[in-house]
């Protein structure tokens, strides 16, 4: 069995945290409790990117207050299902539907922003990176283990998904994955294969934008004849974590909405709230409480609503590129002050 890393800390997803989990960072390196593994999902996927780009917090600050970045989050369009009467009468469908995962639902088509498939094409200041180049990093994705000419079928208790573990292969080596399958029956009884793969022929910003790719938020990817989807399939991986690191530092976040919920159930079969309350009960050496970030950053983090004049859900971005930059200090500084609280508490 190979030797376990010191010390573990977990990104998870969830808006825009990509600064947030740069402050988080940062405030651990100046404690002197810097992690030496990354563990990613969804958006905190991006942050563990720009920690291998780049060698220091002001590099990585400054990228992320660059234009480069800016054009990425202002060119952010919408697809048509942003229309109330699409989106929104099928979110409603999904909330009073408890069933978990009656249907292999249609993911492939039925999404809400546009990405590209390829990121160097909006990122090339990231498009060389390695895992590892900086600290070994871990990816949460998904294999979609359904065809598009299925989407629509009933699962009949069908396994739809699979976990991932993007990485590269000297990490890999740390990982047994039969140690770490889900065990409650909350995910056991969901539309997820208790079997986990470790992938170290995908690049890292491959990985990423596979983690990104969030049900119903972002196309799923294709790549090598097979489709991905997110890292949602598992937000916050306890269970690695704790496998292959003695130390372990987390975030505390705010519960799934009700109409997060029932998307999630819809998708992946599961209850994402009885999700975190599992994770509760999980012994963190850190937990960095970032549950109350709405309020606390109102008015400086993107921010998702709906215009009711045009009906269909809205972005707001900030209207400068000097605004944008302002915002993002005030992310890095939130996530910096909430870690230095939680270790001195």
């Amino acid at each position: 069995m190979n030797e376990k890393f010191k010390r573990a800390v977990l990104f998870s997803g969830g808006g825009t945290r990509l600064m947030i989990y740069l402050g988080i960072f940062a405030a651990l390196e100046e404690m002197d409790r810097k992690p030496d593994v990354l563990i990613a999902s969804c958006g905190g996927a991006f942050a563990a990117a720009v920690i291998n780009a780049f060698p220091n917090t002001v590099s990585r600050k400054e990228y992320l207050k660059s234009e480069e970045y800016f054009r990425f989050v202002t060119d952010t369009a919408l697809t048509r299902h942003r229309k109330l009467s699409n989106i929104g009468f099928f979110t409603l469908k999904k909330l009073l539907d408890k069933r978990n995962a009656p249907f292999a639902e249609n993911v492939f088509n039925r999404y809400l922003v546009e990405m590209p498939q390829d990121l160097t094409e909006v990122f090339p200041s990231l498009k060389n990176i390695q895992f590892s180049e900086r600290i070994p990093t871990l990816i949460i994705g998904s294999e979609i283990l359904f065809d598009p000419k299925e989407a629509g079928q009933e699962r009949n208790d069908r396994k739809l998904y699979r976990k991932l573990i993007f990485t590269d292969s000297k990490t890999a080596e740390k990982i047994t994955p039969e140690e770490i399958t889900f065990q409650s029956e909350n995910l056991k009884n969901s539309a997820v294969e208790e079997s986990i793969e470790i992938k170290t022929d995908i690049s890292l910003l491959e990985s990423t934008r596979i983690s990104v790719s969030d049900m119903f938020y972002v196309e799923p990817v294709f790549l090598q004849g097979k489709y991905f989807a997110g890292g949602a399939i598992d937000l916050i991986p306890v269970e690695l974590a704790q496998h292959i690191a003695d130390e372990i530092i987390i975030e505390k976040k705010q519960t799934y909405s009700s109409a997060e919920e029932g998307l999630v159930r819809a998708v992946l079969g599961f209850s994402g709230n009885e999700r975190l309350s599992e994770i509760e009960k999980f012994p963190a050496d850190v937990q960095v409480d970032t549950s109350n970030i709405k309020e606390d950053l109102k008015g400086h983090y993107l921010k998702k609503g709906i215009n009711w004049k045009k009906l269909e859900i809205d972005f707001s971005f900030p209207k400068s590129h000097r605004q944008f930059a302002e915002d993002m200090e005030i992310q890095w500084q939130y996530g910096f002050d909430q870690t230095m609280k939680a270790i001195r508490a």
